[in-house]
């Protein structure tokens, strides 16, 4: 069975989170009004389904294919034992708690969707939005091999 490949998908749903971006900026990394805000400097972390369902939208594709995209082209992170890649998370923010449903998106995916489609010359900062120091053994365990976020993710 030959190998797909994701690259004109992984180029649309690019150009389709730069286009909600230019629309609607705060739509990343402004922690309270975003679908995705950048936790350190190697991981944005989304809202889901909402996330996935809005750049299906955005890039005129399904759910499924941009959850498979993103999955294969290891921009997504996937956790291999529990089949899925939501993880139920407290985030803390402006010093309340939130109980959330996540996923973690590669910073490098949303990065360069922004330089390449939206003319955002530096990558976004870290936001103000922090992972509850309680979740992070959870986090760990989510990540399995790959390399969780580092302390700034965490309060």
């Amino acid at each position: 069975m030959p190998l797909k490949d994701y690259q004109d998908s992984l180029t649309r749903l690019q150009k389709g989170l730069a286009s909600g971006f230019q629309q609607s900026p705060q739509v990343i990394n402004v922690p309270g009004q975003s679908l995705v805000c950048k936790v350190d400097p190697d991981y944005y972390l989304a809202l889901e389904p909402i996330f996935t369902d809005i750049l299906a939208r955005w890039a005129v594709s399904f759910p499924q294919g941009v959850q498979e995209t993103l999955v294969h082209t290891g921009n997504l992170v996937f956790c291999e034992p529990f089949n899925t890649h939501i993880i139920p998370l407290t985030l803390t923010w402006d010093g309340k708690d939130f109980e959330v449903q996540a996923a973690f998106l590669r910073a490098d995916f949303v990065d360069r969707a922004l330089k390449l489609y939206a003319g955002q010359p530096d990558p976004l900062p870290v936001s103000d939005l922090r992972i509850r120091a309680a979740e992070r053994k959870a986090v760990e365990a989510f990540f399995g091999a790959k390399t969780p976020p580092g302390d700034v993710a965490f309060l």
